[in-house]
């Protein structure tokens, strides 16, 4: 799948809506976080719309939804994460100060050739838990080992010793 480049200050001043999937195994970074379920190849829904802001500065709102394969790190089994997200981007040059310590929305610097794939294959990554595990309590693995040696064991033997 080919990148998906746009310009999103256009966007953002025509109030224009892009919309699309993206096959997860086109998301390098992304993809190496999940379990590979080729049998089943996962879709990531994106939805980017130009508006004005209260800032009155051009802006986009994206949303994502997807349900991702990852590993459970409690029981290590497969499991789906369901993720919803929604991003407000505030466009400019630079960074604007009107937006400074609004917690939500982010800035984006205006380009005619913004690669929207990498845009949300960002935001996926922020949004991804270190550990994901299941809602519901799951076992933890149960890992077999050898005989295990208590290490005062050799201390023992030399006090037996003298």
């Amino acid at each position: 799948m080919k990148d998906l480049l746009i310009n999103n200050l256009e966007i953002a001043r025509k109030q224009g809506r892009v919309e699309g999937e993206i096959d997860l195994a086109c998301l390098e970074r992304l993809s190496a976080m999940t379990v590979n379920e080729s049998h089943h190849p996962q879709k990531i829904k994106y939805q980017l719309v130009g508006s004005q802001t209260k800032f009155n500065l051009p802006s986009l709102h994206l949303s994502i939804n997807t349900v991702l394969p990852v590993v459970c790190q409690r029981c290590l089994e497969s499991m789906q994460l369901e993720l919803a997200l929604d991003y407000d981007y505030v466009l400019s040059e630079t960074e604007p100060v009107e937006i400074e310590g609004d917690e939500e929305v982010d800035w984006l610097e205006t380009s005619p050739n913004m690669n929207l794939n990498n845009l949300v294959e960002d935001e996926l990554l922020i949004a991804m838990p270190f550990a994901p595990v299941h809602q519901y309590d799951c076992k933890p693995a149960a890992f077999e080992a050898g005989e295990k040696h208590n290490p005062f064991d050799v201390l023992k033997k030399l006090k037996n010793k003298s």
